[in-house]
């Protein structure tokens, strides 16, 4: 009988069926991609819309998450669809940028509005971004804390005196603060229309005091008093002591999105 030689396979080497069922296996669309451009075009879409828009924002920051995800993925081959995540990413993008942009400009038109309704003439702004950097400076040098006397927004103002006075309805200490403002507006306008006074002690914001008895040099009605544009007003108010230690008496612009300006004083009892 003939003897039949076998030959070994060799070995070390994939075979044919391996390599065709590697170059079968499909590469699928990057689904973060697809997520992305929902995300990234709802966000676009939301954009345009007040106060809706900050949910825009949120769906642009998830879009760009997920259009890394996919970029990641499809320039390392593992998924189609590169022009897919790159067009996730720009939506997303622009949803982020056009949202920060709208509530820009609707904060502004808020503030316009405020100043237009107090009659502070808003095109001092406009005009102070063209002057040049002296009078930059000058401005820059009004905002934030002014000691004693100042400009708010519709006001300059001068902190006059704060002095012990006589108790409130309750027999509870007090303090009379007195004011002295100018109406810098183009219409008339009263002192509780344009600030915001505050008398703080050992950090706690004061009451205002109710008397039975108005104590000498007290006007109750000036406060609310209207006072021409230009015109020089007195105002004074009273406080509910806490006890005998310094206050700090503070004036910011009522309603205005520029808080870091003010007027303000301390003040030793006496």
């Amino acid at each position: 009988m003939t003897d039949q030689i076998i030959m070994p396979a060799p070995t070390g080497q994939p075979s044919q069926q391996a390599h065709a069922h590697q170059r079968q296996q499909p590469v699928h669309t990057t689904v973060c991609g697809i997520v992305g451009v929902v995300f990234g075009a709802l966000g676009v879409v939301l954009s345009f819309i007040p106060i809706i828009n900050n949910i825009a924002a949120i769906f642009g920051f998830v879009g760009v998450v997920l259009a890394i995800v996919a970029m990641v993925g499809t320039f390392r081959g593992k998924k189609r669809g590169k022009a897919l995540s790159i067009v996730a990413a720009v939506l997303s993008v622009l949803a982020i940028v056009i949202t920060l942009a709208m509530q820009s400009a609707a904060t502004k038109a808020i503030d316009d509005s405020l100043k237009a309704a107090k009659g502070v003439d808003t095109s001092q702004t406009d005009q102070s971004q063209s002057k040049n950097d002296s009078s930059q400076q000058s401005s820059e040098q009004k905002q934030g804390a002014q000691d004693t006397e100042g400009d708010i927004e519709g006001a300059h103002v001068k902190i006059v005196s704060a002095v012990k006075s006589t108790n409130d309805y309750e027999d509870n200490p007090t303090v009379l603060v007195t004011y002295e403002w100018t109406n810098t507006t183009t219409k008339n306008n009263s002192f509780a229309v344009l600030a915001h006074p505050q008398v703080f002690q050992n950090g706690t914001a004061l009451d205002t005091a109710i008397y039975m008895n108005a104590p000498e040099g007290y006007d109750a009605n000036s406060y609310i008093a209207e006072s021409q544009p230009n015109a020089k007003a007195t105002v004074t108010l009273g406080y509910v002591l806490q006890d005998d230690s310094p206050v700090t008496v503070e004036v910011s612009a009522l309603a205005s999105l520029d808080s870091d300006t003010k007027v303000t004083h301390t003040f030793n009892l006496r």
